[in-house]
């Protein structure tokens, strides 16, 4: 073969390998653009645009404020939430009363709505406004249209309602333990050997109630701090006696 025709060939056969190498670089780039297209694809992330309420957002917090009375000049409110479902509410008549009435229960958090579970079975409603205020809604669950204030604000530091009350609920002694659990709630207290409680343990021995058992009774009382050399987590109240009412019955007892 003269040189001539060898050169030819020589760029024949370079060219041929020049398009494998372009065709290589072409499929795999459109693959790793294709990989790339599924990566970005993978990452995204659709946000749910509403806001989203928590329990942690609301509680624990007290709310308070005064609301519209139909015979009073304004009916006080307090309302102390805690994470785990109970709440203390405060409500003084102004007007009529300059001592409040406090009661206990569950409450719980559907969407933006605060329902407060009551002894008549008809919750009392409340909708989150904005992060620090709840406005009192009508028993079906809607908006009150009035010109009158039924908005609660948060309060600064939380208001745990330790004012005395009176309370219904189920004592029991063991083990040199004393507990009481309050009826709305269904919430067992540890009580505190002081005050009044000693004439509480007399009626509850007086019973000869069967090993074990309970008994419902009625009490003046207040909530305290847990002190500091008694067991359990801190931040859950223990039950002061101030007074023994007497035995109880509330069939609707938590």
């Amino acid at each position: 073969m003269s040189a001539y025709l060898r050169l030819a060939h020589l760029r024949v056969v370079h060219r041929v390998r020049s398009l494998v190498v372009a065709s290589a670089v072409i499929v795999s780039s459109a693959a790793c653009g294709s990989k790339t297209a599924d990566q970005v694809s993978d990452s995204v992330v659709t946000v749910d645009p509403r806001n989203i309420v928590t329990v942690a957002s609301v509680a624990p917090a007290s709310y308070e404020g005064t609301l519209p009375c139909a015979d009073c000049s304004g009916l006080k409110t307090i309302i102390a939430l805690w994470p785990d479902s109970v709440y203390r509410l405060s409500q003084t008549y102004e007007g009529k009363s300059k001592t409040p009435v406090i009661t206990m229960g569950r409450w719980r958090l559907s969407e933006s709505v605060v329902s407060l579970e009551t002894e008549s079975g008809i919750p009392t409603m409340f909708r989150r406004v904005g992060d620090d205020s709840l406005a009192l809604l009508d028993q079906q669950g809607q908006p009150i249209t009035s010109s009158l204030n039924y908005t609660l604000g948060r309060s600064a530091t939380m208001n745990s309602l330790r004012e005395p009350a009176v309370f219904i609920g189920t004592f029991m002694y063991m083990a040199d333990a004393a507990t009481f659990r309050e009826c709305g709630s269904g919430q067992t207290y540890p009580v505190l050997m002081r005050g009044a409680y000693k004439t509480l343990e007399r009626a509850y021995t007086a019973a000869k109630l069967p090993p074990g058992s309970g008994q419902q009774v009625e009490v003046r009382a207040q909530f305290v701090e847990r002190p500091a050399n008694m067991e359990g987590p801190r931040d859950h109240d223990v039950l002061e006696v101030l007074s023994y009412v007497g035995p109880a019955a509330n069939p609707g007892c938590r």
